[in-house]
């Protein structure tokens, strides 16, 4: 028996895909979660569609290639497998790839879509359309492509019928390189806001350092460059073991960083109840992503500016001379008008409550009592 027929490399193929798909469902049911118990204004955006969209094509891409793959010698050196069973690797691979490119989009749209609703800014917003344009266009030529990838179809998995193919390591090396160029701007694009954000140096730059995870997707995308000949050997039940799960990660990378900016309020609320239970209790309020945490040892402030996200006032509309007779007066109360708009200050979206007749606006003030230990 020759040392090709039993090598393997199953055990890799195995681990590279139920690793990303276990933390892609954790991160993803993490946000979920996040957003099931927040605030009911605060529930479900496009962002939070388009992630989860994202995670079940990457799921189910993972779930195709360990499935399929593994099941018709992906891990093997081709020459020890049948001719069967390549064609239905292939074949697996094909359909597999549709949702891989699918997903990868999904996550970039999520991520853009995340941005318009974070950064009111104009420019930005402006910038983030062209990047939604652009993604879209790139997902619809590569279909296109992958559409047209042999003429019949049926050639790319089966050797006995007489086509035509383009390059496939061609459209591989396009696909990795406009994938990691796009997430290079993607990823790039709020650093530049977030460190002209009027908060703390050490808020600056765990924002930063949330929204730069995603350059690790690109390190990724620049790694599968190496493996992409895979895709034109004849070997590719074994030489194309490192490119599939250099995918599967990538996938992971990029829905990974979608998620933290949701999830890190779960992370950041459970600090602060570790904290409280160890440093005595606090009255501050429970803060959400986005906003800056000071301890105030007199009076604190109403803030002049808040996120319209994460808002911990609230506005209630009370009856003149709180009394349920005057109800049926002329002019009685209103709903009150909530204006979101730019402060130009912090580029940030902000509320802004007009003046109503008959309506008291109520603010939580809170305060901090520091006492010094003998």
């Amino acid at each position: 028996m020759s040392s090709q027929e039993t090598a393997s490399r199953v055990p890799v193929v195995i681990a590279g895909y139920t690793v990303p798909i276990v933390c892609m469902v954790l991160c993803t049911g993490l946000r979920l979660f996040v957003k099931v118990l927040g605030p009911s204004e605060d529930r479900f955006h496009a962002d939070d569609y388009l992630i989860t969209l994202a995670t079940i094509l990457e799921v189910a891409y993972s779930i195709i290639m360990l499935a399929v793959g593994v099941r018709h010698g992906f891990g093997k050196h081709a020459s020890t497998i049948a001719t069967s069973d390549l064609e239905a690797f292939l074949k697996g691979d094909y359909i597999a790839s549709h949702l891989y490119n699918v997903g990868l989009a999904s996550v970039k749209l999520g991520i853009l879509a995340l941005y318009y609703r974070l950064f009111a800014i104009q420019w930005f917003r402006r910038t983030v359309i062209g990047c939604v344009t652009f993604v879209c266009l790139w997902i619809a030529t590569i279909e296109i492509f992958m559409g047209l990838l042999c003429r019949p179809l049926e050639a790319f998995w089966d050797v006995s019928v007489k086509g035509h193919c383009f390059n496939s390591s061609a459209l591989s090396y396009y696909v990795n390189t406009s994938n990691m160029i796009t997430d290079l701007v993607i990823f790039a694009l709020p650093i530049g806001v977030i460190v002209r954000l009027c908060t703390t140096r050490s808020n600056k730059i765990a924002l930063c350092i949330i929204f730069s995870i995603g350059f690790i997707t690109c390190g990724i995308s620049a790694a599968r460059l190496a493996f992409v000949f895979a895709e034109s050997s004849s070997d590719i039940t074994w030489d194309g073991v490192d490119l599939g799960v250099l995918s599967g990660f990538e996938s992971l990378g990029g829905i990974l960083c979608a998620n933290l900016p949701i999830i890190y309020r779960l992370f950041r609320q459970a600090a602060q109840k570790v904290t409280s239970r160890t440093g005595g209790s606090s009255s501050l309020p429970h803060l959400q992503y986005g906003r800056e945490s000071k301890n105030f040892t007199s009076r604190s402030r109403p803030r002049r500016h808040r996120l319209s996200e994460t808002l911990n006032e609230q506005w209630i509309q009370l009856q003149n001379g709180n009394s349920s007779n005057d109800s049926h007066l002329p002019g009685g109360p209103q709903d009150f008008a909530v204006q979101k708009v730019v402060d130009m200050e912090t580029g940030m979206e902000v509320v802004r409550l007009s003046n109503i007749p008959n309506a008291i606006t109520v603010k939580r003030e809170f305060h901090q009592t520091v006492e010094g230990r003998r």
